[in-house]
């Protein structure tokens, strides 16, 4: 039964997205927040990421725009008096803020519970000798490891494991990785750095060429407990999972195996008394699939429970709210779309889900490519098939972003430098084994290269043999048939055959052959279910029907990367709440497992499929939307989509190709709303350049930018005057340049970018993201709007983009906006210093 003692709860956000953390963090803290309030509980929040729809969703009054610390959250604390805490939204920070204020006795002293994870968790994270005592009492298997402080104790244990050995600096702040180290020699020059700032280290067995699983599961205060997913990482230890391809349901393991990790996974869960969610990863001898040992317990939210909410349909955030409440699994009471039963019931699956990691080193170029036990990519896509050659291509399709539904080659590739990928992985792991196979390359061999199954070149070779059909044999019924169900699409055959597109449609639709959806839901069809996540199939039954006569199709921008992208999944999911605000069904597409905008409360339906022009119009056909809406960066189909008249296409936002020559030097900017018949002023803005005063390198924004009243009156019209010859609407950025001597010129105008939007809606604490939508809908009183502007001069907003530069290991001297992979906000008054 929920405990009616709890009737307010502070939520830790995530801070800024990094390397590990995109918008999931977010996303689980936004449901959770839902299932809080449907329980009658006051929610505050505590983050300082302007991308966060939780921010926003919170009633201001109720939100703390600030830091992840110590101090601040023992502020709120104080200042309002919650019943309890929730940190496994937030990440490590919040984790490790928790038991410093558990360590000092302060939430005991305010009579603060914490919800979601135990004292038995907390003591071993990030402590891998309490993590090996407690595995080991429960008489299961941990990796051989002990921390040590000096080379010689370091090479003590070494005697004792024996090499390949990897080391990891105990760190209490953040999340590091693990070296390899084969020898003696490549252990002394480790050591030599890793000792250098007194730092204590932890050294262990090397497992590399282990098969990797991952389990996920939910155990309730009555200790019931169900598994919610196993997942496979197609890689073997030695590539860290979060640059693995991952897939579910398992497919190498036999039952006794999988049965064995499951039995393991609740005996952990148990012994640390965890209620709520608990993720572990296991490493699995390849010859023997029973010796295996437990590397990592994470009972807290993160990537790979946000993966196993997706491949299933179990509402696993929603559940576990519940549970951190005080219900059990057979108390929890979910909405009639689901089946009664579901929260206690493990979930079968009926289809194949797989993700592919997507990297930062287009923006990023002096990284190290090779793929090791230090996480790179930046996000990742999905592909969802009922078979695991359809949901392989359609992740791998997903994560190209290639304006053109095209499968890339990898023919250009030297034999040595194939060899030494095999052997030494890179980015574009999945091209060079699908490379290989094409130049002979016999499955034992590669599976003693790669240390990766032999059951995925089967499946891999499958493809090919698939796409040797479609060259062989074009524009054949036949051929679109045995292509659709192994996940080739339509853009993909008419590249091939050199077809317009839709000449390749007409010859299956003649035949009366269309796509088919499948829903994403936990008891593989066994219950009657109205779960609103759908893939697509070409079998006979379709489980999709339009949603309505009016209906706002929103394509999402895929799977994450450096610039803008956490960003663009804020924007995606406010555009869907606001659209059904003004009474639109709101259909969201899009393939990034992590996303915000797949949260089932934003959004009527979703459909998981690659964002390509095919997949697009497929939906288009089914759903009959009366608008879609394209985001600004995805040209090619906006192109595409045009050319089809009788779609309402909408660019939002508008940040699309201008044709628009941008100035190199900037300082400040004007902000406007701009309508058909007026500009309204809202700030103005300074805009921070790490590289001088270049434009590129503006990644700090600042408002207001002050101006004497002169000065201002001055910029307004003349901004007003380039804006009317302009014919922009919207949200428009008048850009102005400071000289030497003080004096301002007018050098450019564009739209105003979304991360400024998103950083002027803080700013002005009105929703811009909301107020374009109503603008672009016909459905916006801008004098209403504008009655509502602030007063800005006396709070000073400052927005700072952050940079997975550290977690990469480079130095960039002079950062530039296409490599930010998040941002931070703080407030402080005008006389602040």
């Amino acid at each position: 039964m929920i405990d009616n003692k709890i009737k307010k709860v502070l939520i830790l956000g995530g801070g800024p997205s990094k390397i590990g953390s995109e918008t999931e963090l977010d996303a689980a803290a936004f449901q959770m927040m839902t299932a809080l309030k449907k329980n009658g509980i006051q929610v505050l929040v505590i983050d300082n990421n302007p991308f966060s729809l939780t921010l926003s969703e919170v009633q201001p009054a109720n939100v703390f725009i600030k830091e992840i610390n110590l101090k601040n959250v023992l502020d709120v604390i104080k200042k309002e008096s919650p019943d309890a805490i929730i940190p496994i939204a937030g990440g490590l920070r919040a984790i490790h803020v928790t038991q410093e204020l558990l360590n000092q006795g302060i939430l005991s002293d305010l009579g603060v519970r914490v919800l979601g994870i135990s004292k038995e968790s907390l003591k071993v994270i990030n402590n891998p000798d309490k993590m090996k005592i407690a595995i080991n009492s429960i008489d299961e298997p941990a990796v051989p490891s002990k921390i040590v402080r000096t080379d010689s104790e370091a090479f003590e244990v070494v005697r004792e494991i024996g090499f390949p050995v990897n080391i990891k600096k105990v760190n209490h702040k953040e999340s590091t990785e693990r070296i390899i180290c084969n020898n003696a020699e490549e252990l002394s020059d480790m050591l030599e750095d890793e000792f250098e700032d007194d730092s204590v280290c932890i050294i262990e067995k090397s497992i590399v060429g282990y098969k990797q699983i991952e389990t996920v599961a939910v155990r309730d205060q009555t200790n019931t407990k169900i598994l919610i997913s196993g997942l496979e990482n197609i890689d073997a230890v030695g590539v860290h999972s979060g640059d693995s391809i991952v897939i579910s349901p398992v497919q190498t393991l036999g039952d006794i195996e999988y049965q064995s990790l499951r039995t393991a996974t609740f005996k952990m869960m148990d012994l640390l008394n965890i209620v709520g969610l608990c993720h572990i990863q296991f490493a699995l001898d390849p010859n023997d699939g029973s010796n295996y040992y437990i590397t990592k317990i994470n009972p807290m939210i993160n990537s790979s429970s946000a993966l196993a909410a997706r491949s299933t349909g179990y509402p696993l955030v929603y559940v576990c709210t519940n549970l951190l409440l005080g219900n059990s699994l057979p108390e929890i009471q979910l909405h009639a779309n689901y089946h009664r039963l579901t929260p206690i019931m493990e979930p079968t699956l009926d289809h194949v889900v797989i993700k592919m990691p997507v990297w930062p080193f287009d923006n990023v170029p002096e990284a190290n490519q090779h793929l090791n036990t230090t996480m790179k990519s930046v996000g990742s896509t999905i592909g969802v098939g009922r078979t695991v050659e359809e949901a392989m291509l359609k992740a791998l399709r997903s994560s190209q972003f290639s304006p053109r539904d095209v499968l890339p080659s990898m023919y250009e590739i030297s034999s040595d430098e194939l060899i030494s990928q095999l052997i030494h992985p890179k980015s574009d792991r999945l091209l060079v084994l699908i490379e290989a196979l094409r130049r002979g390359y016999q499955v034992d061999e590669l599976e003693e290269l790669t240390k990766i199954n032999q059951f995925y070149f089967y499946k891999l070779k499958e493809l090919l043999d698939v796409e040797e059909l479609i060259i062989k044999e074009p524009m054949k019924l036949s051929t679109i048939e045995v292509a659709h169900d192994h996940g080739f699409g339509d853009g993909m055959m008419a590249e091939t055959w050199h077809q317009p597109i839709e000449k390749v449609r007409e010859l299956y639709h003649a035949a009366g052959e269309y796509p088919t959806y499948k829903a994403i839901e936990p008891s593989a069809g066994e219950f009657d279910q109205n779960i609103r996540s759908f893939y697509s199939s070409y079998e006979i039954e379709n489980e999709s029907s339009q949603e309505s006569e009016k209906t706002a199709l929103v394509i999402g921008r895929g799977g994450n990367k450096l610039g803008p992208n956490t960003a663009a999944d804020y924007y995606t999911a406010e555009m869907l709440i606001q659209l059904h605000r003004i009474g639109y069904k709101t259909i969201v597409m899009n393939n990034n497992p992590n996303a915000l905008s797949l949260s089932p409360q934003i959004s009527d339906k979703q459909y998981i499929e690659p964002i390509q022009l095919g997949a697009i119009l497929n939906i288009i056909e089914l759903e009959k939307p009366v608008r879609v809406f394209i985001p600004g960066n995805r040209h090619f189909l906006l192109k595409q989509l045009k050319k089809f008249t009788d779609l309402n296409v909408q660019v939002l936002p508008p940040d699309q190709e201008t044709g628009v020559v941008l100035p190199k030097d900037v300082t400040y900017a004007l902000n406007f709303f701009v309508t058909q018949d007026e500009s309204y002023f809202i700030s103005t803005e300074k805009l921070i350049s790490n590289n001088k005063s270049d434009l590129d390198y503006v990644t700090a924004y600042e408002t207001p930018y002050v101006l004497d009243d002169d000065a201002l009156q001055r910029d307004i019209e003349e901004s007003k005057s380039h804006i009317q010859s302009s014919n922009w609407i919207g949200l428009v950025q008048i850009l102005f340049n400071q000289n030497k001597k003080g004096e301002s010129e007018y050098v450019g105008i564009r739209p105003l970018r979304l991360t400024e939007t998103i950083f002027l809606s803080r700013a002005t604490g009105i929703n811009w993201v909301r107020a374009l939508v109503r603008f672009y809908t016909k459905r916006l009183d801008i004098n209403e709007l504008m009655k509502n502007m602030p007063d800005m001069s006396n709070r000073v907003t400052h927005m700072q983009a952050t940079f997975p530069f550290k977690q990469l290991n480079v130095k960039v001297d002079h950062a530039n906006s296409s490599q930010e992979v998040g941002a931070k906000i703080k407030f402080r008054l005008v006389d602040d210093k």
